[in-house]
């Protein structure tokens, strides 16, 4: 095999709770983070150097992406030409960069298998926070700075994912943050979800940064407003912004709800997977 295509598939936090700042600098988190078919496209083709190709946006040349292939071939020596088509997208608390980065070790080590599932997670963990739970994705607990991981089961979910023009700095907003901040009621969260209750998990949706993050970027409540207005059950900030996705009761509310939100740079009608 001299090349192959991977799903670079975004993520949403339903609930994210920081619990105190680390002495390395991290905040110690508690997250329930689930995958949606929202996707950017990675080729990765066997090579002797690294290259990365971006369409749909511009990367700066130091992308998890390189980083995440560095790392591979450190161990491995070996290397890969990547080509990725951007649809998630920037500063928006959906993983994008995470995804890919996830989606590259997933390509490499189809191509070359040269190290075994534990070194791999410790390698998506030098890249980035999220690149493990991208790496495993589904529906998960995540703890740690994100790289503690616990499968959970999880539910359908039909959701309406926007992103307003404007973004969120993550190192700023936690450069901003003050604690201590209202933890989610998780185990809550994980019986609703357990059990399939959609009535009983959109109240328990919650993220501890969206309150300052509005603060940054107003437009992120307006967004939420507009969402709850226009039929959502529940709508919330993922990650660190600034996009919001709201929760509807089908697919159908979500896809009218979609054709009514307005000034957004981005939306798309999701599906949990």
């Amino acid at each position: 095999m001299d090349s192959t295509i991977k799903r670079a598939y975004a993520k949403l936090n339903l609930t994210l709770g920081v619990l105190y700042k680390r002495a390395d600098g991290y905040h110690a988190l508690d997250s329930i983070m689930q995958t949606i078919d929202l996707f950017d496209t990675v080729t990765v083709e066997r090579a002797r150097d690294i290259a990365v190709i971006s369409t749909g946006m511009v990367l700066p040349y130091d992308n998890t992406i390189r980083r995440a292939a560095e790392q591979y071939r450190v161990l491995t020596g070996r290397s890969a030409l990547i080509r990725v088509v951007k649809r998630i997208p920037a500063e928006a608390g959906l993983g994008g960069g995470s995804a890919d980065a996830a989606a590259t070790l997933n390509a490499l080590q189809e191509l070359y298998g040269e190290v075994d599932e534990k070194t791999l997670l410790e390698i998506a963990a030098k890249v980035g926070a999220d690149v493990p739970f991208c790496l495993r994705g589904g529906t998960q607990r995540a703890e740690g700075i994100g790289e503690v991981l616990t499968p959970v089961r999880g539910m359908k979910l039909h959701l309406l994912v926007a992103k307003p023009a404007e973004g969120v700095s993550t190192k700023k907003l936690f450069s901003l943050l003050k604690l201590p901040r209202v933890m989610p009621d998780t185990t809550a969260v994980l019986k609703a979800l357990s059990d399939g209750d959609l009535d009983s998990l959109c109240p328990l949706l919650y993220n501890a940064l969206e309150e300052p993050a509005i603060e940054l970027v107003p437009a992120i409540g307006r967004i939420k407003a507009d969402m709850i207005a226009l039929g959502a059950k529940a709508a919330c900030m993922s990650g660190s912004g600034s996009a919001v996705f709201g929760v509807f009761a089908e697919k159908e509310a979500a896809i009218e709800a979609q054709t009514k939100l307005a000034d957004v740079a981005f939306a798309q009608v999701c599906e949990s997977i």
